[in-house]
């Protein structure tokens, strides 16, 4: 009987693989962004951690500028008309929001929260609004008379536009590219400027 002993411990052997292949854990599910030197099926949309970083390069822009302690600034208009998806402005602002209020020196506000109840500097804004919205420049006094009343610094404007393209292997690439512009309420000058892009891929049934 023993003879089969040495058998019985190479068959074992060669089933090891299969018991372990059939017992693990299934993979976690990957990550909802990709990076540029990488593919992957996904979402079209935007998820939660697109938003933050779409906001992480504009608020490292803000906190190594070397803008004032206690610099105020406003979330402004952010144009989406060039992206056929939907861009959740207020997840934009939630962002923001917490990568400012983390930090410590900066304050934040939406232009839409601070000026509730304000029919003065809504009518200031919705100028403003309309000139970024249609590519105009944005009129100084506006700027420097809705930083006044508001008493903030500084007006974050954005633009969203999203680029396609087909891949192979019926993989759709979106590209979503995001144009922050920091304008100084005092002088009306343009303080930062910054971009940030985050690639997609999903398959197309």
């Amino acid at each position: 009987m023993n003879r089969f002993r040495p058998l019985g411990f190479v068959l074992s052997l060669m089933l090891m693989p299969f018991l372990w292949v059939s017992c693990r854990s299934p993979e976690p599910p990957r990550s909802g962004y990709v990076p540029a030197e990488e593919e992957g099926a996904m979402t079209i949309a935007l998820d939660d951690h697109d938003y933050d970083l779409a906001v992480a390069g504009i608020t490292r822009e803000l906190f190594t500028r070397g803008l004032p302690k206690d610099y105020t600034v406003v979330l402004g208009p952010v144009d989406t008309r060039e992206s056929p998806y939907d861009v959740r402005v207020r997840q934009i602002q939630k962002s923001l929001q917490v990568a400012l209020n983390k930090e410590g020196t900066l304050h934040f506000m939406t232009a839409v929260d601070a000026m509730a109840g304000n029919s003065a500097v809504e009518e200031i804004y919705k100028l403003i609004q309309f000139n970024w919205m249609n590519s105009n420049p944005i009129d100084v006094e506006d700027m420097q008379t809705f930083g006044r009343l508001l008493r903030v610094n500084g007006i974050l404007f954005g633009r969203v536009s999203s680029l396609e393209r087909e891949l192979p292997g019926r993989m759709r690439e979106i590209t979503y590219r995001f144009v922050w512009e920091l304008s100084n309420t005092d002088t009306g000058l343009l303080e930062i400027s910054h971009e940030e892009k985050i690639r997609k891929n999903v398959r197309v049934r």
